[in-house]
Formats: structure tokens, C-alpha cells, sequence
């Protein structure tokens, strides 16, 4: 009888080694697959993940119930495209994977020693696993035509990974009425997504997955999981009304107040310090708005959203529901005169920003004839990066930093 039962279980044991060699894996934007194990004793068993990505369009980013093509007078051309690229959200090409092993418990704190980071040029990649759980952390990287980037991505902590961006270049701090010498502007940060997936479990025992594929021979378990945006798009216009000539263009510099100056990419929550961040912004003019020819200002704007605020993927409403409810948004823009002289002007955007935290339209509209136009004896300021900015409605010079 002894002899018998350890034949069967030998038996039984090399038909379960064959029926189960390889686990393959889906990761996919909206119902993604996480990473199992071979069962029984094949634990150095290759793993192959495969994740087909779909970037959604940015009405659904967005989340408006209006269609932003009716509110977005400016438009966009060649130009626009050439200077500040395209107003979609962009197909990642490459992706960064960081994965957490955190042993037979769930729940557990991440580890120099259980964790390894790889970089996918391809929507699959193999690796080996360990029975247990996992943590899997993906973020998108930048795809650059010059193979730069403003984007800092830190993944020295194993526990949390943050992205920020770069100054760029300085502005007098007497902007906000300060007499300390420089207030750094911040450049964009260029659009990325990112997934994370906590406690994936990889069992040793069949009937934890959810089918097995005949063509590939192997067992696959399903997560659901996204892949979401961790930097949103403003499309910012100024509707110039009864222009008549009275401004003539802008500079080409203009920035916004009080915008999170990093995020959280595992949770896509943003950081609590503001900072301003500078973008380019153009004038069109002879419009058809409303039975009436304005002028039109405008530019895209890409940014981490406002300060601690909840990203996409965790809060589907567009509302602004954070604690930072102390600072506000303001757009700076240098407008150009037909007298030759140049002023910077600020307006207040704050309510249209929280309304619509995670981006949209922005829309100012101006009776040019109420412009305080500077004169050759009254001077506004050169630029953005020089003193006397001048308030529209005279709004105060509050610039928390």
C-alpha cells in the first residue's frame, strides 16, 4: 500500500508540473493582469506580462459635461502645435516597473531587498516570481523628439515615488509686494500616467486563477487596474473684446499662481507646496464669437493640478475637495500695445481652476477699452521677469510660494 500511494503521488505530481509551466499575465489600461507564480515547484518558471495600452480621450480626462470644443474659441494650428505640441493626451511608448515582494502576508512594508525595477519598450515583458503578494507600481515615460525632459521622477524611497519639475527662469519678487530678490517660475512637466496594484497574490493552486489559455499553455488571473493621467491640461484663453487695435500681441510669457509643484505616482495625489508655472501663450485676432469679431489670447497649460488634491484615478469628480483652500490661482500675462509700450497683468482664475481641478477650459473675458494702457511716460512692466506688475481690478499682489 506504501509503494502504491508514493507512485500516485509521484504521477499526479509530474501530470500537475506539465499542466502548469507558465502563468501568462494581461496588464491592460482598464482591466489590467497581474504576475503569477508557476504552481507547485516551478518558482524559477519565466513570467510573460503583456499590457495593451489605450490612452482615453480628454473629454473623459477632463470629466465636463459640456463639450470643451464649444467653449475653446482660440483653436489650434500649426503654430500652437509647433510650440507647445498637441492638445491630446499622448501614447506612452515606454514604461517603468517597479514591483514589491512582500512575502506570504499581504499588507507588508516594502523592502530594499523585495523589490526590482525594470524598463518595458514593449507591451509585455517576462519575469520570475515568488510564491506570495506584490505590490506593482508602473509610470509612463517621456517620449521626447530631443531626448530631454523637465520631469523628475524619485524612486529612491521604496515606499512612495514622486515626480516634480524644474525652474526655469527667475522673476523679481517685488511682483508680490516681497523684497527678497527672485521667485523662481516652474517649467511644465510634461504628461505621464501611471498603475499601482497592491497585494497581487500569487498562489501555487489553480483554482485561484481565472482560466487557463489553451494557446499558450498557461493560467491567467485577472486585476482590475488603470493606467491615468498624473498631469492635466488647461487650454487658457483671453477674449479681447472691443479691441480695436488697442493691443497689438503679447510677449509670448505668461504663468499661472499656486499649482502643486509635484505629485504623488503611486496615488496621483499632489504635493502641498504651490509654486508658479510658466507656459507660452499666443493672440489671434478677427474671431467670430457671439456675433462680434474679438481678439483671442491663448496657450496650453500642463500641470500636476492644484495642491493637495486627490488625482483621477481616486476621485472622479472635477471639483477641487483639498485642504489648500488659502491660495489662489491667478494668470500673469504681458500684454503689447500699439504705443509701443509693454504691462503684465494678473487675473484671478482661482473658482474656474477648483471647478475644474483635474484641467478644462479656462476662459477670461476683457473690454479692452478698460485696460489701464501704459504710456511713454507711465511705463507698465517689460516682461514677467521685472517688477510693477499691475492688477487688473486691482487685485492684491498675494503670491504664496
Amino acid at each position: 500500500m506504501m509503494k502504491t500511494s508514493i507512485k500516485r503521488m509521484k504521477s499526479w505530481k509530474n501530470r500537475m508540473a506539465q499542466w502548469l509551466s507558465i502563468v501568462l499575465i494581461h496588464c491592460s489600461l482598464f482591466t489590467a493582469t497581474s504576475c503569477i507564480e508557476p504552481p507547485l515547484y516551478l518558482p524559477a518558471e519565466e513570467v510573460l506580462v503583456e499590457m495593451p495600452i489605450v490612452i482615453m480621450d480628454m473629454e473623459i480626462v477632463w470629466n465636463v459635461d459640456v463639450d470643451w470644443k464649444t467653449q475653446w474659441l482660440y483653436g489650434w494650428d500649426v503654430i500652437d502645435e509647433e510650440i507647445s505640441g498637441s492638445i491630446n493626451y499622448p501614447m506612452p511608448t515606454n514604461y517603468e516597473v517597479r514591483r514589491y515582494y512582500l512575502g506570504s502576508e499581504p499588507n507588508q512594508p516594502h523592502t530594499r531587498e523585495g523589490m526590482d525595477g525594470f524598463t518595458i519598450f514593449a507591451p509585455s515583458f517576462r519575469r520570475t516570481y515568488n510564491f506570495g503578494y506584490y505590490d506593482l507600481l508602473l509610470w509612463s515615460n517621456i517620449d521626447s523628439p530631443t531626448g530631454t525632459q523637465v520631469l523628475l521622477v524619485d524612486d529612491s524611497s521604496v515606499d512612495e515615488v514622486y515626480a516634480s519639475t524644474t525652474a526655469t527662469r527667475g522673476m523679481l519678487n517685488e511682483i508680490a509686494g516681497a523684497s527678497s530678490p527672485v521667485t523662481g517660475l516652474y517649467n511644465q512637466p510634461e504628461i505621464f500616467y501611471s498603475a499601482y496594484e497592491q497585494n497581487i497574490y500569487i498562489s501555487r493552486y489553480p483554482e485561484d486563477y481565472d482560466y487557463f489559455d489553451e494557446e499558450q499553455k498557461v493560467w491567467v488571473k485577472r486585476v482590475n487596474t488603470s493606467l491615468t493621467p498624473l498631469v492635466y491640461i488647461y487650454l487658457v484663453q483671453v477674449i479681447l473684446h472691443h479691441n480695436d487695435g488697442r493691443v497689438v500681441g503679447v510677449t509670448g510669457d505668461a504663468a499661472v499662481s499656486a499649482f502643486a509643484s509635484s505629485t504623488n505616482v503611486n496615488t496621483g495625489h499632489t504635493g502641498n507646496r504651490p509654486c508658479m508655472v510658466y507656459f507660452p501663450m499666443r493672440m489671434k485676432q478677427e474671431i467670430d464669437y457671439q456675433d462680434e469679431k474679438v481678439d483671442v489670447i491663448g496657450g496650453k497649460l500642463t500641470t500636476f493640478g492644484l495642491c493637495d488634491m486627490d488625482g483621477w484615478r481616486n476621485n472622479t469628480r472635477a471639483e477641487y475637495m483639498g485642504t489648500r483652500t488659502d491660495l489662489e490661482n491667478k494668470l500673469y500675462l504681458t500684454m503689447q500695445f500699439s504705443n509701443g509700450q509693454e504691462k503684465t497683468f494678473n487675473f484671478p482664475i482661482t473658482e474656474q481652476c477648483r471647478s475644474r481641478a483635474h484641467g478644462g477650459v479656462i476662459t477670461i473675458e476683457l473690454d479692452a477699452r478698460e485696460l489701464d494702457i501704459p504710456t511713454p511716460g507711465n511705463p507698465g512692466s517689460k516682461n514677467l521677469f521685472v517688477p510693477n506688475l499691475e492688477d487688473y481690478e486691482n487685485i492684491d499682489y498675494d503670491i504664496p510660494m
